[in-house]
């Protein structure tokens, strides 16, 4: 049944809100990884992909399904230009799985083995963790390059994102979609536990020793990008489950959209806000000082 316009307008404002949100949020988070000097590390750089890509999601959502979904342009979505943007939202939904995989090995490595760390992650290892998850998302989008047999696009009267018919879907949605996603959470969710019980262990241990201000406060630093990593995990986790459980119950198309279109969207945004708001002080007393910096100068050059 088609939706009247009332209510595919406000379906398309709901996505266009979400979407222009994650864009300010995943770019905020994005400026905040160049102005802070305590990410620029290995785990700054990965957040600073991981956000890109989550950009990319949420600027689809804003750019073209909420337009095409207010204006009900069928014809559009399913041309040529219409497959290619589903093949570049893929593209980075696909590198953000990966990027979660990717934080998550770092911190196992960063806390489970802190001194051989820094020796581990040097400029070009860094690089290949940066490099590896879009490589690796180039790989899942290449069956899209046929786009007459093999496509995905988004169709504005479902407001849900679709597969071609034919034996491509079951091969991308069930192996290169479902299986890959169960198989980079299960590993994320196995790194980050074995991370926990590494905390906890040196937690104990370390309660009764003693040592310098700067060890503890590196301790101190790479146990809250640990959290960070768990909670933008946890979105993660939710989007996984919205997808092939919750979704599954829904029986009316807003039941549908919330618990397919709506989570995508909305879990991408709520990534680049969780990046924020655990380093907002950070960013806010960078940007203070260096607005400061000029004042100071010209008094003391008066």
């Amino acid at each position: 049944t088609r939706m009247d316009p009332t209510n595919n307008l406000w379906a398309g404002i709901v996505m266009f809100v979400a979407g222009l949100f994650g864009v300010c949020s995943n770019g905020l988070a994005i400026f905040t990884v160049y102005k802070c000097r305590h990410l620029h590390n290995s785990f700054g750089f990965l957040c600073l992909s991981h956000c890109a890509a989550n950009f990319g999601v949420c600027f689809t959502f804003a750019a073209w399904c909420a337009p095409t979904t207010i204006w009900q342009n069928a014809v559009l979505t399913s041309t040529v230009e219409g497959k290619r943007v589903g093949q570049i939202n893929f593209l980075f939904w696909n590198a953000t799985v990966y990027s979660h995989l990717s934080i998550s090995i770092n911190r196992f490595i960063c806390i489970t083995f802190p001194l051989k760390a820094k020796r581990v992650f040097t400029p070009r290892i860094i690089g290949v963790f940066f490099c590896v998850p879009w490589a690796i998302a180039l790989c899942h989008i290449t069956p899209y390059f046929w786009v007459n047999d093999c496509f995905v696009f988004y169709e504005p009267t479902t407001w849900v994102w679709t597969f071609t018919e034919g034996p491509c879907v079951l091969y991308i949605s069930t192996y290169f979609d479902f299986y890959t996603s169960m198989t980079v959470f299960v590993l994320m969710t196995t790194f980050d536990l074995s991370t926990a019980l590494k905390l906890r262990l040196m937690n104990n241990k370390n309660a009764s020793l003693t040592g310098s201000r700067e060890m503890h406060a590196k301790r101190k630093m790479e146990t809250r990008f640990f959290i960070q990593a768990i909670c933008q995990s946890s979105t993660f986790g939710f989007e996984i489950l919205c997808f092939y459980v919750i979704c599954t119950f829904a029986h009316t198309q807003w039941e549908i959209f919330f618990s397919t279109s709506f989570a995508w969207v909305a879990c991408h945004a709520t990534d680049g806000l969780i990046m924020c708001l655990f380093h907002s002080g950070r960013l806010c007393e960078n940007v203070k000082r260096n607005s400061l910096a000029p004042t100071t100068t010209s008094v003391i050059s008066e």
